[in-house]
């Protein structure tokens, strides 16, 4: 195995100097952006440093037939200290880059202090820049348009891969909101049963276990009302399958949890005894992003012990920081599923949308990232 290492002006000149000195079969192991020369640190000149390999020839001279058994132990011990040669040759090479991040390039500054200051996780940042590096590592001769579009598409990728392009299950039988007090339940309960009635023209009931506000309770009984859909209140866990059977005739059911300090061990029980009720369900867990990051994400490791498929954030329109979305779909395996911009019901519901999401997040003028009336359109598959 021969490794070099070049110092050139371009990645094509790279290649043809290594296609001529070490083959067409040789590989590119590792490349890295470079300033050199200059005087007292000005004037420096931008380079790349590849590294490539490539298999050294094999003696042409002529060996004895060997038994088929013994070639083959010879070759898989070939093999094996080819790989063993391979990996301490590229110790010396690659040692120091694998283990500490990259300097962030400085065009990249910007929005990397951009992400920190929408709360987005230190963590999930060095992810992103690391990702940005590796897929272009030519990134700092890139333009700050251009860089921002990367730093966008990096975003919207990581979102994309944490939501649920269809918000619920169209075959769930029972959708529940679970979470803690003044989140904006019930009213998020009212736009999702709203739109089903209205667009999907199905039949739904409400059920509330939400006795311990008279409030959330009448405020429920109004949307019931005016979309003139049955409620059923349960009030202990075993109420819960007689309701269930007074609304057999609904094809979705949306069920109220009661908000509660779910800090607190045994309000957890307390749900999970509801939960375990009922069958064919989808449990929505509803967060705030009026909410601090560190305690949306104490109260996701309490709701653990939950079946929880889906979160809902609220309050989008009340918050000026939206880095805590990004950190949800990084850490846990949860997908987001709508985002609530205000109190009007209907309207003011949509599908988690990567690309409005990111838009907040990086920083898109709001005209370019739309609004809220815009980003209802989107709501329509629903």
């Amino acid at each position: 195995m021969k490794i070099k290492r070049y110092i050139v002006g371009s990645l094509p000149q790279a290649i043809q100097q290594i296609r001529q000195e070490l083959g067409e079969n040789a590989v590119i192991l590792n490349t890295k952006e470079l300033k050199t020369g200059g005087i007292l640190g000005l004037f420096k000149r931008k380079q790349l440093e590849v590294i490539a390999a490539s298999e050294e020839a094999e003696s042409k001279t002529v060996k004895p037939t060997e038994p088929p058994e013994v070639q083959k132990e010879q070759t898989e011990t070939e093999v094996l200290q080819r790989l063993n040669q391979m990996e301490k040759l590229l110790e010396g090479f690659v040692k120091g880059q694998t283990s500490t991040p990259s300097k962030t390039p400085s065009n990249l500054t910007k929005w990397r202090k951009r992400l920190a200051e929408q709360e987005v996780d230190e963590e999930v940042i060095q992810y992103m820049m690391k990702q940005i590096m590796t897929q272009h590592p030519l990134i700092e001769q890139q333009t700050e348009q251009e860089v921002g579009k990367v730093v966008l598409n990096t975003v919207m990728k990581l979102l994309h891969d944490g939501i649920a392009p269809e918000g619920m299950d169209a075959n769930a039988a029972l959708i529940t909101l679970i979470g803690p007090t003044g989140v904006g339940k019930t009213t998020t309960i009212a736009k999702l049963a709203s739109r089903q009635v209205l667009f999907q023209r199905k039949k739904v009931g409400f059920l509330t276990a939400d006795t311990f506000r008279i409030a959330a309770i009448d405020q429920l009984k109004t949307y019931a009302n005016i979309l003139n859909i049955p409620i059923e209140v349960v009030e202990s866990p075993e109420q819960l399958t007689e309701s269930l059977r007074n609304l057999k005739n609904c094809q979705m059911i949306f069920m109220d949890s009661a908000g509660r300090n779910y800090l607190e061990g045994h309000y957890i029980e307390e749900i999970n005894e509801f939960l375990s009720q009922a069958s064919r369900q989808e449990n929505h867990l509803v967060l705030s992003m009026t909410s601090r990051w560190k305690d949306m994400k104490q109260m996701v490791e309490k709701m653990k012990s939950l079946q929880i498929d889906r979160v809902i954030l609220t309050k989008w329109d009340e918050s000026s920081c939206f880095g805590a979305a990004l950190n949800l779909v990084y850490h846990y395996p949860i997908p987001l599923s709508f985002i609530s911009l205000g109190q009007g019901v209907p309207e003011d519901i949509m599908l988690a949308e990567p690309e409005y999401m990111a838009k907040k997040i990086v920083g898109v003028d709001e005209d370019e990232a739309g609004s809220s009336t815009e980003a209802a359109r989107i709501v329509s598959a629903f």
